[in-house]
């Protein structure tokens, strides 16, 4: 631990020296200054994590005057100023959101291991820069090579890489056809228990969304029960996509 927090201290120096400190601990609700934006606010909870419009959550870390939001799958960017954040990418481009007295709860309770989180999620950043998972599982160029990166940020504790590690091996598992479909497999294979692993230590880390994709592996092997069970307690957590997951039994 004191290897790991001696590390941090150093990249945390250099930074400044380079006067790009990278941080995840902004903090509050950001209001969309115009009716017209499509996500209306932002609450950003001081330790890595984002309420968007209340429909899912996603990580962010700051770089400077710069903030970098993954909605999921995708990628937004803003400009810090004062108290307001200018949107610099797709999606958000051109809109504003401004600071609101709104009380939101502050989760940082491990300064050390939120800077590491957030140094984690840069690493992230420069390895993935505006590609998806989506798009490395769409691509065989450098697939083993980036699968093997993201692997190694997982290991050193970063969720996001984890959520996407599992995509990948998820992929490779079930095949294409049946992700995009969301459907049981109809060539049955045997539990995988590299993913189940894989899964049950995303949800150690503390990140409810492990529940989701666990949930969603066991509906592909047709082990609804399961799936239903993982689901609920996710949902319970406060979740979205694990609801979304319940919806989609209950419909069926």
């Amino acid at each position: 631990m004191k290897k790991v927090n001696i590390l941090l201290l150093i990249i945390s120096l250099c930074n400044v020296i380079n006067g790009q400190v990278i941080d995840n601990k902004l903090q509050g609700y950001y209001k969309a200054k115009s009716d017209s934006a499509m996500y209306s606010f932002f609450e950003f909870d001081g330790n890595g994590k984002v309420n968007i419009v209340g429909i899912g959550t996603g990580y962010y870390f700051t770089k400077g005057d710069s903030l970098i939001v993954y909605p999921d799958k995708s990628l937004f960017k803003f400009k810090i100023k004062n108290n307001a954040l200018i949107g610099a990418s797709s999606w958000v481009e051109n809109e504003t959101w401004i600071k609101k007295d709104t009380v939101v709860a502050n989760n940082r309770k491990d300064a050390v291991l939120s800077q590491k989180n957030a140094v984690l999620l840069n690493e992230y950043y420069k390895i993935t820069d505006s590609r998806t998972a989506l798009d490395y599982m769409l691509s065989d160029t450098d697939t083993k090579a980036h699968a093997e990166k993201i692997s190694q940020l997982c290991n050193q504790g970063l969720s996001k890489a984890c959520l996407d590690y599992f995509g990948m091996l998820l992929l490779q598992d079930q095949g294409f056809e049946t992700l995009l479909n969301n459907q049981k497999n109809e060539k049955s294979k045997p539990i995988n228990p590299v993913i189940i692993a894989l899964g049950n230590k995303i949800i150690a880390q503390g990140e409810i969304e492990g529940y989701t994709v666990l949930g969603a592996y066991y509906y592909l092997l047709g082990n609804k029960e399961k799936a239903k069970e993982l689901w609920n307690t996710g949902a319970d957590k406060g979740s979205q996509q694990s609801a979304m997951g319940l919806m989609q039994i209950e419909m069926e």
